[in-house]
């Protein structure tokens, strides 16, 4: 059974968007020749997929099932804040590859334990897997979000023998609003700020990422972010990608939107163009929700690029 420690859960957080007016409400064409309403299908995910709560009910379901099954230090901080916690699932063995998993939810919602579905398939291949919880959006701008991720980064590194795990190799990946942050961890801008080494990550996966954050501003409730419009480019990952030194998987459901779809074609182009090495999956049948199993299932190509980048599969 995982052991607990210091629970910082925002139990009454909601996980479905608000639904107020978005700016130019009566624009016949809002952007890219869309009106408002296909618009928000296009980048809600919660709309494109009415049955979201049954996948994220699933999710939290296989997440319990995890932890009865895996030893676990949940619940650990690293950092002065209520949010500022992670789970820690050891590898069976000594100086194992160590995956950090960032959970989405639009910055505002979920929590680590309703993604641990993800950490069996990199314990059963021999690696450690580690879940990050941050603080929530409005409560701190998205900002101190990305500051609070990399500082978890030190966290892991300066405590990775915690996991069974080598500091050296620390991977990460990342899910929707968390395939945002994943991506901004596989930058090289702070991490001279944190005393850590420019190579300390050594492989991303980023799933279904948020990847420009400029239409998503105009998405109902984004205004909780605390991002004003000139400062949106700073912190979008098509804009400030990731080091080209950093190999990287990137996976859309093929079942998406053709604007998720679009969103992450155009950050996989940015990669190629900055010569970064970088393997691009788009599962057909999986949208939004059902893409986190197939990050969790080593029988699908999207699991097993990420444990062959951890070097832990063949």
């Amino acid at each position: 059974m995982s052991q607990t420690l210091q629970p910082n859960v925002d139990e009454n957080a909601s996980a479905t968007p608000v639904a107020h007016a978005a700016p130019d409400e009566d624009s016949s064409l809002f952007y890219r020749d869309m009106t408002r309403e296909e618009f928000l299908f296009q980048f809600t995910p919660q709309i494109h997929v009415p049955e979201h709560a049954i996948w994220k009910n699933q999710w939290t379901l296989a997440s319990e099932l995890a932890r009865t099954k895996r030893e676990g230090i949940l619940r650990v901080p690293y950092g002065p804040t209520p949010g500022q916690t992670l789970d820690i699932f050891p590898a069976e063995k000594p100086n194992s590859s160590i995956n950090i998993f960032v959970h989405g939810g639009f910055w505002r919602f979920l929590d680590s334990f309703d993604h641990h579905l993800v950490a069996p398939a990199v314990l059963d291949a021999g690696g450690a897997s580690i879940s990050l919880n941050y603080d929530l959006c409005p409560t701190v701008p998205l900002t101190e979000v990305i500051h609070q991720v990399r500082t978890a980064v030190k966290w892991v590194w300066e405590n990775a023998e915690k996991a069974n795990g080598d500091r050296d190799k620390i991977y990460i990946s990342g899910h929707s609003a968390g395939g945002h942050l994943a991506s901004m961890l596989c930058r090289d801008d702070y991490l001279e700020d944190l005393g850590l080494p420019h190579d300390v990550v050594k492989g991303g996966t980023i799933v279904s990422g948020i990847l420009d954050l400029e239409p998503i501003l105009m998405v109902p409730g984004a205004e909780e972010l605390l991002v004003e419009p000139d400062k949106v480019r700073a912190v979008s990952a098509t804009y400030m990608p990731p080091a080209p030194h950093i190999p990287l998987v990137v996976a859309v459901g093929g079942s998406e939107t053709r604007e998720w779809i679009r969103m992450t074609d155009e950050f996989v182009d940015v990669l190629k163009e900055q010569g970064s090495q970088v393997t691009y999956l788009k599962p057909e049948l999986d949208q939004h929700f059902s893409i986190l199993f197939s990050l969790g299932n080593p029988l699908t190509p999207l699991c097993s690029e990420m444990l062959k980048q951890m070097n832990l599969m063949n």
